[in-house]
């Protein structure tokens, strides 16, 4: 299985207006659908992101509940906390990322797509891939 970060979903969104990125994230989403999961943290992050952009909360709202259905959603413990800080500590990730990271590695996903953290790395096990 793959996660997919946050800003694949806001570039999918269109909200940022880069219209060549959306196109991407969008074929990345539509390929990824099967095998693919969100963290909690990736549906509040998109919340957080779509929000401060005046995005509708009802749009938002409607969003987060189309994501929860249409992908299996992952959600870290107090072990997933511990295990981002061993990743920022050994790889030097940021904390954010390291969550991600340790949620990959707890849950046996291989990838991680986004375009932030160490992309074209693989960090114990785990690829960072940019689908852009």
């Amino acid at each position: 299985m793959t996660l997919i970060d946050t800003n694949i979903l806001i570039y999918a969104s269109g909200v940022n207006g880069n219209r060549e990125r959306q196109g991407i994230a969008l074929a990345t989403l539509e390929d990824t659908r099967q095998e693919g999961a969100l963290a909690v943290q990736v549906l509040a992050e998109y919340s957080h992101v779509m929000l401060r952009n005046r995005v509708p909360l009802s749009t938002v709202r409607q969003d987060v509940l189309s994501l929860r259905t249409a992908w299996t959603i992952l959600s870290p413990d107090a072990k997933t906390v511990g295990l981002a800080l061993q990743g920022v500590e050994a790889h030097r990730l940021s904390f954010w990322d390291a969550m991600l990271w340790a949620l990959a590695k707890q849950n046996g996903l291989t990838v991680i797509l986004s375009e932030d953290g160490p992309t074209g790395s693989v960090v114990d096990q785990v690829a960072f891939r940019s689908p852009f």
